[in-house]
């Protein structure tokens, strides 16, 4: 499989609020598997990443939240 890159340009404002959003995102995606009865056994250590391996939309989401984060960062704003 082949990676995709997705390009966009935001001001910071836009930036930002997309961030919040993504976060937001990623925070209700993760709550509604991280109690569900298919993790209730994996050690909390593992949990995160094996949530993320089945579910590759929150690892999506995440990885797009990270990368904006760093974006920001070398902009000298602060997420």
């Amino acid at each position: 499989m082949n990676d995709i890159s997705v390009s966009i340009q935001l001001n910071q404002s836009q930036a930002e609020a997309y961030l919040r959003w993504l976060v937001n995102q990623y925070e209700q995606a993760m709550a509604a598997c991280w109690y569900s009865d298919r993790y209730r056994y994996v050690a909390e250590g593992f949990r995160a990443q094996r949530v993320l391996a089945d579910h590759p939309h929150i690892a999506g989401i995440c990885r797009s939240a990270r990368e904006l984060r760093k974006q920001l960062a070398e902009q000298g704003v602060q997420a």
